[in-house]
């Protein structure tokens, strides 16, 4: 329905390799876009912030990080309302020169794209303290980054509560700051994200968890209606056109 334009977005909670499978050979990839990448928020001290690739890619070539930054600085700027946003690529460490070869040879390629606001690398502890906007890695990487962080969080919420509840002064305690803890979850809970978005398709398809519940769809379905009202299909494709066009017209070097 998407690919002859009966529906504007596709929306599943079922497995990601068969959602991007069928994307790709039911829906087809953009215009000059190497691979899809899933890209999600990710929430930060001073807001939120997009990372891609989470899942749709485990084994990426240098050459696709540049269209995620393209594609994660549109949705960073169009569906967050971020101006600008810096893009860095998760790193071992945070100097230049830091990383595994995909990371190298990668850094070199981000430096040179038009229309990102590229700052380097991140390591994950810092992602989290809002210092870059939209965080670019393979799929293989980026997955185990958000499970970890969304186990870690499911962790900390389920010792807060057992803690609050062990005896009477800390229900008592837990009882005036539950609207408190309940806006904590909620800034922290995966479901109210709804699903991450493939982006690099010709069509918009969100991918939610197989554990979501009704909220997590709702949610899901939301995202899938802001890329459309926002056009962010549109947008990523004149950004990889820019950038395909800036290449091709590139003064070769002298030997």
């Amino acid at each position: 329905l998407v690919r002859s334009g009966k529906a504007h977005a596709f929306v599943t909670a079922g497995n990601t390799g068969g959602a991007l499978a069928a994307g790709i050979f039911q829906i087809g990839r953009m215009k000059g876009i190497l691979r899809p990448a899933l890209v999600t928020p990710f929430p930060t001290q001073k807001g939120f912030c997009v990372v891609l690739d989470v899942g749709a890619n485990a084994d990426v070539r240098p050459e696709y990080l540049p269209q995620f930054a393209i594609m994660g600085t549109v949705y960073a700027q169009d569906v967050l309302g971020i101006p600008n946003p810096t893009v860095r690529i998760l790193s071992n460490g945070e100097e230049e020169g830091k990383g595994n070869q995909l990371v190298l040879s990668a850094y070199g390629l981000l430096e040179k794209t038009p229309g990102i606001n590229f700052q380097g690398n991140v390591e994950s502890k810092e992602i989290v303290e809002g210092v870059v906007d939209v965080v670019v890695t393979d799929g293989f990487t980026g997955n185990i980054y958000v499970k970890t962080a969304e186990a870690t969080a499911r962790l900390l919420q389920k010792v807060m509560l057992e803690e609050l509840t062990r005896g009477f002064v800390s229900k008592v305690g837990a009882l005036l700051a539950r609207p408190a803890l309940q806006r904590v979850r909620q800034r922290t809970d995966d479901s109210e994200f709804g699903g991450a978005v493939l982006l690099g398709l010709s069509g918009i398809v969100v991918v939610a968890h197989g554990r979501s519940k009704a909220t997590a769809i709702r949610n899901a379905i939301r995202v899938a209606k802001q890329g459309v009202e926002h056009d962010i299909l549109g947008k990523i494709q004149a950004g990889i056109e820019k950038s395909t066009e800036t290449k091709s017209t590139k003064i070769p070097e002298a030997v």
